[in-house]
């Protein structure tokens, strides 16, 4: 083999290290970059789920149940009542996020980590008028995904962490006096 053929063949070889370890490089780097898309989009989607016009959609919502107490009452006062409103807005952005981590675009494991308590509680504030609700308008579907996700999240908190997962060791702190 001629000096000129070694080199080639060198050449040849060192190219395809580059190429196999810039190929290693590159999709290490793609998956910090999907975790720090995956990040944002919950934390966005947190914002969403505590936006002030959320909480006031919210607080406009306590007792709705109460207030159409039949059938009759839905059919008769609620459409473009300040009820209905607050209900688009909860639509808009509540139902949105839980339809996105139903279908797995968003971890709802997450959400529910992190918002799980305010997702139950704002589900239990609707509840009662989106059954009556539902047989008004003849539609199972209406508000299914956030449904979903208060289940989801009442499931989840009573089941117990990811084992061997250092954040959810028992003793991981133990022996660390905390101090302010």
């Amino acid at each position: 083999m001629s000096s000129d053929q070694l080199f080639a063949a060198v050449s040849v070889v060192v190219s395809l290290i580059a190429l196999g370890l810039s190929t290693f490089l590159l999709s290490r780097q793609n998956k910090q970059l999907e975790h720090e898309r995956n990040a944002l989009a919950i934390l966005d989607a947190i914002g969403r789920l505590t936006d002030p016009a959320i909480v006031d959609a919210f607080a406009q919502l306590e007792g709705i149940g109460d207030r159409y107490p039949d059938d009759e009452s839905v059919r008769t006062a609620f459409v473009g009542s300040a009820d209905d409103h607050a209900m688009l807005l909860v639509a808009q952005y509540v139902e949105t996020v839980a339809c996105l981590a139903r279908r797995r675009v968003l971890d709802a494991s997450l959400l529910v980590d992190a918002v799980g308590f305010m997702l139950r509680s704002r589900w239990n504030t609707i509840r009662p008028f989106v059954e009556r609700w539902r047989r008004v308008r003849n539609n199972d579907y209406l508000f299914e995904n956030f449904e979903w996700i208060a289940m989801f999240s009442t499931w989840w908190k009573d089941t117990p962490r990811p084992p061997g997962d250092r954040n959810y060791d028992e003793q991981q702190f133990a022996g660390i006096e905390f101090k302010v």
